[in-house]
C-alpha cells in the first residue's frame, strides 16, 4: 500500500508492504513492524518474515524507507536528527516519526484496533530502531529488537549525537524511561568482520571505540546501558542475545529472533 508521508527530502508517497494472515482479526490482532537494512528492500524482508507472521498470527508491516526519499545513512540510520553539517534538525523533520505514520496508515487500511506494536530492525534497521527508542521513547512499542546493528548511539548525554545523545537528548527522566524499556540486541556470533563500520560514515571513531566487530559493539552497548542505569539508579530492561553459528544473515537472524523471543512472549 502507499500513503502520503511528509518527512524525507520532499513530501510525497511512501510504500508500506504488509502481510495479513487469514486468521488475523482487526479487532484484536497483533502488529509487528519490521525494518529493512541498507539494501532498502522491503519486499524481500516482508517475504522473509511472512512465514513467521503466519506462525504467530501477526499483521506484518514493513515500511520502505527508499534511498530516493531518505538518502544515505543520515536520513535512515541516523533519523535526520542532524544535517550533513551536524546541525540539529527540528523534531518534526526526524525520520523516526514516519514510522508511526506508516503504522497508522496500515491500521486505517486494515481496520486494526490495536495501537501498540512490536518493532524489529535488521542491520541499518537496527540502527534506526534503537535510536527511535532513545530519542522518542517508543511509547507505542512493547518490545524493540535491534538485530545485527553496525554500531550504536550510546545513552550518554555527554557525547554529541550520534555518538551519544548530546544535542538531541530528551531530559534525564526520558533517558531513565528508555533504559527501562524492553530492548533486545540480537547479534550473530559469526558476524565478526573486523572494522565493519557500515553506517558510521564520518563517525568511524565512535564505532571503533565500541569494539572491533558487531558482536563486540553489541556487548559494549548493553554493558554501557547497564552502567548508566546503575548510575541513575533506574530499571534496566535491555539484554543481549547471540545466535550461535550465524553471521550477517537476514534470513537466519530472523529465525533466531523469532525462535528466541516471539515464541515465548505473552503479547
Amino acid at each position: 500500500m502507499r500513503y502520503f508521508e511528509p518527512a524525507g527530502v520532499t513530501p510525497g508517497p511512501m510504500d508500506v508492504f504488509i502481510h495479513k494472515p487469514a486468521a488475523w482479526r482487526p479487532q484484536d490482532g497483533r502488529l509487528l513492524v519490521v525494518l529493512h537494512g541498507a539494501d532498502r528492500n522491503a519486499t524481500l524482508l516482508r517475504d522473509t518474515w511472512r512465514p513467521i507472521a503466519e506462525r504467530y498470527n501477526l499483521l506484518l508491516i514493513v515500511p520502505e524507507f527508499s534511498e530516493a526519499k531518505f538518502p544515505g545513512t543520515l536520513w535512515y540510520n541516523l533519523g535526520n536528527v542532524t544535517d550533513a553539517a551536524r546541525r540539529p534538525q527540528p523534531k518534526a523533520a526526524w525520520t523516526f516519526h514516519a514510522l508511526d505514520r506508516a503504522v497508522d496508515a496500515v491500521r486505517q487500511a486494515t481496520g486494526a484496533v490495536k495501537d501498540r506494536f512490536q518493532l524489529y530492525g535488521f542491520s541499518a534497521g537496527a540502527q534506526f530502531a534503537h535510536r527511535y527508542l532513545l530519542l522518542t521513547g517508543a511509547p507505542r512499542v512493547d518490545l524493540v529488537v535491534a538485530d545485527s546493528g553496525g554500531w550504536y548511539t550510546l545513552p550518554d548525554p555527554t557525547q554529541d549525537y550520534p555518538c551519544g545523545l548530546g544535542g538531541a537528548a530528551p531530559d534525564e527522566e526520558a533517558l531513565r524511561s528508555a533504559l527501562g524499556h524492553p530492548l533486545v540486541v540480537d547479534v550473530g556470533q559469526h558476524d565478526t568482520k573486523s572494522t565493519d563500520y557500515f553506517g558510521a560514515d564520518g563517525y568511524e571513531a565512535c564505532a571503533g571505540r565500541q569494539g572491533v566487530n558487531r558482536v563486540a559493539r553489541g556487548q559494549f552497548f548493553i554493558a554501557f546501558g547497564k552502567r548508566q542505569a546503575e548510575r541513575l539508579k533506574t530499571e534496566f530492561a535491555w539484554r543481549l542475545i547471540e545466535a550461535p553459528g550465524v553471521g550477517h544473515s537476514q534470513e537466519e537472524m530472523a529465525e533466531h529472533a523469532s525462535n528466541a523471543l516471539f515464541a515465548h512472549m505473552k503479547w
